[in-house]
């Protein structure tokens, strides 16, 4: 039986990079499907569908931006209501892409994908069910991610958030300036509407530069290192099943287009079988220290499921070498626990980190093979495998 970074090392060699609804991500999905049935496991696929990227509507959100800006400078107040519902509009989708809490990826065009479910049995009667998720999709490199800017994700999502939100108030107060007569309040909201306007346009020019020049990452950490672990753990679980639990092992597609479409398809389909099932997410674990994940996303924050923490911090408490430490997801990033996390699931993600706060090689070209600990992943399997034989969530 292989372990799980050999099963790494054959599936990128196989595979490569498998941007989301492509081919590649289709072939990766057909190899685990038949490696999970040849060990007798129950195997089936969940097809759904969704955008192929995440440039489309975040190019629509600072193109709305920046036009927004160009209306606010002419001297023309009928146009100045057209820049506050581009303003508004654009503000709505912002909110949308960063919390999750819309899905603004079904106003652009859709493609086929699906999520492969494995579910291995429990020895005797189910007491626990478990649900172990990994996406087997690969990102496009952005400047964003630079290994010189990355630090500073989070905080810069949290300032362009705060302009924007200055942006669409200051477009609302131009568009109301002729009716309250204040003299002084369009220089202001222009001033405003001009710089929201300046960094709409600097990151309509990160997403072109993305799709013009940069490639589609190995993604050997994110999350070729997941998928690898996962199929590892369903393979040694089809020999020697839990007592009283149930694993269910997903492959989520579509988790690097914006929105984590694989998991929030699966949750819909899914979701109302496994309400009391324990949700371990798993991304990102092929370099450095494990650590679980308390909140994503922004606008507002996502968090872990008190329950899941509360086990996450009891397995670090009894297993001290695993160094196992929490930490959170970057402002405006997610995994494929939000959708869980918003629909208050028992719910839990974990990735490695070197440096706190930010994975490393994240959504970079330099997420390769050669850039995988073997013995980092390995004990990153050892936290997954330590967890199953908890009582999870703690209840009775």
């Amino acid at each position: 039986m292989h372990d799980a970074h050999q099963n790494l090392t054959a599936l990128i060699h196989a595979f490569g990079a498998r941007p989301a609804t492509t081919e590649s991500e289709s072939r990766l999905r057909e190899y685990l499907h038949r490696r999970l049935h040849e060990r007798g496991l129950t195997v089936f696929e969940q097809p759904f569908r969704s955008v192929a990227s995440l440039t489309p509507a975040w190019l629509t959100v600072s193109a709305l931006f920046a036009a927004s800006a160009v209306l606010g400078w002419l001297n023309a107040p009928a146009l100045w209501w057209v820049g506050a519902g581009g303003s508004l509009a654009a503000m709505a989708m912002f909110w949308g892409l960063v919390s999750g809490r819309w899905d603004v990826m079904r106003l652009f065009p859709q493609r086929e994908s699906a999520n492969l479910i494995g579910v291995v049995p429990a020895q005797g009667e189910v007491h626990r069910r478990v649900v172990l998720m990994a996406h087997i999709d690969s990102q496009r490199a952005a400047l964003m991610w630079h290994p010189r800017h990355v630090r500073a994700f989070g905080r810069n999502f949290q300032l362009q958030a705060g302009v924007l939100m200055a942006h669409t108030l200051s477009a609302l107060m131009l568009a109301l300036s002729p009716l309250l007569g204040l003299a002084w309040l369009p220089a202001i909201a222009r001033a405003l509407m001009t710089l929201g306007g300046l960094v709409a346009l600097y990151g309509m020019a990160l997403l072109l530069h993305r799709e013009r020049f940069l490639p589609w990452v190995q993604g050997a950490n994110d999350n070729g290192s997941g998928t690898a672990a996962l199929l590892t753990v369903l393979e040694r679980l089809a020999d020697a099943p839990l007592p009283h639990t149930e694993v269910w092992g997903v492959f989520t597609g579509c988790e690097e287009v914006g929105r984590p479409n694989g998991a929030f398809a699966f949750e819909r389909e899914y979701g109302h079988q496994l309400r009391d099932a324990d949700f371990l997410i798993i991304d990102h674990i092929g370099l450095g220290e494990p650590r679980y994940l308390v909140a994503e996303a922004m606008l507002p924050r996502a968090r872990a499921h008190p329950d899941m923490v509360g086990a996450m911090e009891r397995l670090a408490a009894e297993h001290p070498d695993l160094c196992l430490q929490p930490s959170a997801v970057p402002h405006g990033a997610y995994t494929d626990a939000l959708p869980f996390y918003l629909g208050g699931y028992r719910a839990i993600a974990m990735w490695c980190e070197i440096e706190k706060g930010v994975p490393p090689h994240w959504h970079w070209i330099t997420d390769t093979l050669e850039h995988v600990s073997a013995s980092d992943l390995q004990r990153a399997v050892a936290v997954i495998e330590a967890f199953l034989q908890t009582s999870g969530s703690g209840r009775p």
